[in-house]
């Protein structure tokens, strides 16, 4: 290790603060933090035109019945509300349909209770307000605005508050997965049934992988979900090389918030793709950098970045390296960095990964051969 981190090294390092990456990724920036389904989303948009559906992070976990009962016993009067706040919605992350961003503390406290919502029925006791114009808004509920078209919370919120957020949301993705798959319906899908392989063997599989970056009996007791992504089945023309399967495990009751992890293995060679720890949950229990910190890190952390994937994987001594300060995408904003992201070139193998600035620890690994 003595001899990686040099000047000479180093000056091949790539600074930016937005450091461009694959086009497709402008979908997994939008909704869904460290989505690894939508860093792979270029293939999947191209192929079934439906990229504003695709960017707007509709909520992919299984609801529980009665949360499903819930949704399908909405009255129409209701629907048509959520249609129409989702016409309005221009935003492009989460937190633009809002009239603040949550807090690390909120977010902590809507990824528990919507775990307890979804698996132990802890619903609101009233729906969330609406009002015509912000005038009306009394400051200290939940409530739609339809004059900004925006959800608008107090200052201070209670556990009934963030109960009726996390209804409305849930109503909100709802309703949205409804209109899209209305769209979509006759568009073939990448997204195919297994074949040739059992979810058991993959979850055996991807089991090791999962286990090397984040330690023994990690998500222990999580349910497993798998995913058979093949976009060559919609288009041989792009080759193989982006089918592949998608290993989760995740909380019981669990939403596209709460923390969850997930392993990719390339169905063309059974090699592991990708590792990752997720969901907006994780970040906010990261401890947050000024932009002046997090560069400083740049180079300061990068030997104990190169220490690790030498340690687990092998690699070392890269030919360059690249790297960018993060801010978990777009809900955070400047002096609120969370992440360090760096990619190596180890000569026919590329690895990028995204390192945790508070724990010091790896939050993932992407493996190409380009």
């Amino acid at each position: 290790m003595n001899n990686i981190f040099d000047e000479e090294l180093f000056s091949n390092i790539e600074i930016s603060d937005r450091l461009k990456k694959e086009l497709y990724e402008n979908c997994k920036r939008g909704k869904r933090t460290g989505d690894f389904r939508f860093r792979y989303a270029g293939a999947l948009t191209a192929l079934i035109g439906f990229i504003g559906f695709a960017c707007t992070g509709i909520a992919s976990y299984a609801y529980y019945q009665s949360v499903q009962m819930r949704m399908e016993s909405m009255p129409e009067t209701e629907i048509h509300e959520y249609v129409s706040d989702l016409e309005n919605d221009t935003g492009v992350t989460i937190d633009d349909s809002y009239s603040r961003k949550l807090s690390d503390e909120e977010t902590l406290k809507v990824a528990d209770l919507e775990r307890k919502y979804n698996s132990q029925g802890m619903y609101p006791e009233e729906n969330v307000e609406r009002v015509a114009t912000l005038a009306e808004w009394d400051g200290n509920s939940v409530c739609y605005v339809e004059e900004d078209h925006k959800l608008h919370l107090p200052d201070n919120m209670t556990e009934e508050d963030l109960l009726e957020f996390i209804d409305y949301s849930t109503k909100k993705d709802y309703v949205m997965e409804q209109e899209a798959t209305e769209i979509t319906d006759d568009t073939p899908s990448p997204y195919v049934n297994l074949e040739g392989v059992s979810e058991a063997d993959l979850v055996k599989a991807a089991r090791p992988a999962l286990e090397k970056l984040f330690g023994k009996d990690v998500a222990s007791g999580w349910n497993t979900r798998v995913e058979a992504f093949k976009p060559s089945a919609t288009d041989p023309s792009l080759g193989t090389s982006h089918d592949m399967y998608f290993i989760y495990w995740e909380q019981i009751g669990g939403s596209s918030n709460s923390t969850d992890y997930v392993v990719v293995i390339n169905m063309d060679d059974s090699s592991i793709g990708a590792v990752a720890v997720r969901g907006r949950e994780h970040f906010a229990s990261l401890e947050s950098f000024s932009d002046e910190e997090a560069k400083s890190r740049l180079k300061s952390d990068l030997p104990k970045v190169l220490a690790e994937i030498e340690r687990l994987y092998g690699y070392k001594d890269p030919v360059s390296v690249r790297c960018e300060v993060c801010y978990d995408y777009t809900d955070y904003g400047e002096n609120d960095a969370r992440q360090l992201r760096y990619v190596f070139d180890f000569g026919g193998k590329t690895v990028d990964v995204m390192w945790d600035l508070g724990p010091k620890k790896l939050a993932s690994v992407e493996f190409f051969n380009e």
